[in-house]
C-alpha cells in the first residue's frame, strides 16, 4: 500500500517515530543495542548498565521532549547467543515509560562478525497499541584500532501505523587515547515509499575507570517533521556497568 502524504499521515508518522527507543550502548558511543555486534560470549555472562542522559534520542528525535532520561538495562550472553532488556522514561502522547527487549546470535565469519536478531519495543499506558518488533541483521569488523559496522532493520508494522519500514546505519569508532573514543554514525529511515529522512551523530566517550563512562555527542537530522524534537543538539550521558 502506498502511503499518502496528507497532514494527518505526517502527524501519525512523526508520533510513531517519536515512539521508538534509542537503546544506546553504554560502552560504544557509535552504536545502539543490536547494531554493532560484540564478540560472541562463550561462557554465560550477565551485565547490568545504568545510564543517565540529558536527552533521550532515537534516530535523531527526542523521546523525552528534550528532558533528561534514566535507563536500566540487563544483558545475558552465552555461546554467541544474547538476550537483553531495558526500561526508561519517555514523554510523548501521554506515555511516560517504555520497556524494550532484544535477542539474537553472533557468528564470526573470517574477520567479520554477523549478528542476526530482533528488537521489541513496548509501552506502558499507551492509548493505542504501538508495540513493535524489528528484525535486524548487522556486520562488524575491525581494521587495526578502527571498528566499523553496517546494520539494517525491518518491521512490517511500524509502531502502529501498519506500514513497513526499514532503517539502515553505517558507523565507526576509533580510540584517540587509551580512555577516549571518537565515534559516529549516519542512518537512513524509510517508511513505505513516501516518507524518509537521514540522521547522523558524532561524539566522544571517556572511560573514567572500568565500567564508568561519560560522553557527549552531537546529533541532527535533515527533516523538520519532528519540530524542536528533531533539531540539532548536544547530548551528554553517564554510564555505570557491572
Amino acid at each position: 500500500m502506498t502511503l499518502r502524504t496528507t497532514p494527518s499521515t505526517w502527524l501519525g508518522l512523526a508520533l510513531a517515530l517519536l515512539a521508538c527507543p534509542t537503546l544506546a550502548r553504554a560502552d560504544d558511543i557509535a552504536s545502539e543495542p543490536g547494531v554493532a555486534p560484540k564478540p560472541p560470549a562463550q561462557d554465560l555472562t550477565v551485565g547490568v548498565t545504568l545510564t543517565a542522559a540529558t536527552d533521550y534520542i532515537f534516530r535523531g528525535a527526542s523521546q523525552t521532549n528534550q528532558n533528561p532520561a534514566v535507563f536500566a538495562e540487563v544483558d545475558l550472553a552465552a555461546h554467541g547467543f544474547y538476550l537483553g532488556g531495558r526500561t526508561e522514561n519517555v514523554k510523548f502522547s501521554g506515555i511516560r515509560q517504555e520497556y524494550d527487549g532484544w535477542g539474537g546470535y553472533i557468528v564470526p565469519i573470517g574477520p567479520v562478525k554477523l549478528d542476526v536478531g530482533f528488537l521489541r519495543y513496548g509501552y506502558i499506558n499507551a492509548a493505542t497499541n504501538i508495540d513493535t518488533v524489528e528484525g535486524k541483521a548487522a556486520l562488524s569488523t575491525s581494521i587495526g584500532k578502527l571498528k566499523a559496522h553496517v546494520a539494517a532493520y525491518y518491521t512490517g508494522n511500524y509502531f502502529g501505523t501498519h506500514h513497513g519500514a526499514e532503517y539502515y546505519e553505517l558507523g565507526a569508532s576509533y580510540p584517540l587515547l587509551p580512555k577516549l573514543t571518537l565515534g559516529g554514525t549516519v542512518g537512513h529511515q524509510q517508511v513505505d515509499r513516501d516518507f524518509h529522512y537521514n540522521t547522523w551523530k558524532l561524539g566522544l566517550a571517556y572511560a573514567l575507570r572500568k565500567g564508568i563512562v561519560v560522553g557527549v555527542r552531537y546529533v541532527d537530522t535533515d527533516t523538520s517533521v519532528f519540530g524542536d524534537r528533531g533539531g540539532s543538539r548536544v547530548v551528554g550521558h553517564f554510564n555505570i556497568s557491572f
